[in-house]
């Protein structure tokens, strides 16, 4: 008689157990990458402080799904106090139609994933030398102060589904 009482004990052991180690993977799948935090903008960082206007809510907080909603970038507040030297995170905006490019050390920068742009201002990147665009995106550009020759690269970028 001590034994069902026992193993029905171990049981729910064993159930509950399970249960910890499954339910970390369900709440991992059902995150959706649009709600997760994609920058905080604090006092400290002038680099946050350029997404100001991609902040929505003015929560302090900019997520995967403002990002995607946000059409203009100035990326050039704090002058060269604020060095960008990676603008892979611009995939992150597809529907920007204007971006100001800020200080940067970069020769190049991909806007290819980029298709809605409308006004691309180059005056701060002064060593930018070639930008990828997407082909059928016709932006009108303001060149570097220093009147560089910017060469500007059309790509195809499959769609997608």
């Amino acid at each position: 008689m001590i034994d069902k009482p026992l193993n029905f004990s171990i049981m729910k052991r064993v159930f509950f157990l399970i249960s910890i180690a499954i339910v970390p993977f369900f709440t991992l799948a059902q995150t959706n990458k649009s709600d997760s935090i994609f920058i905080k903008i604090t006092d400290e960082n002038i680099f946050s402080k350029c997404f100001a206007n991609s902040d929505l809510n003015n929560d302090g907080i900019v997520t995967y799904k403002e990002a995607e909603q946000t059409t203009m970038l100035y990326l050039d507040r704090g002058g060269r106090m604020n060095i960008i030297s990676d603008y892979k995170f611009l995939k992150y905006f597809p529907n920007l139609t204007h971006l100001s490019i800020g200080n940067t050390p970069n020769e190049s920068i991909d806007l290819s994933n980029n298709p809605k742009l409308e006004v691309i201002d180059l005056r701060n990147g002064l060593w930018i030398q070639e930008v990828t665009i997407r082909m059928g995106c016709n932006p009108q550009i303001f060149f570097p102060i220093n009147e560089q020759a910017v060469v500007f690269k059309r790509v195809s970028v499959p769609e997608k589904r």
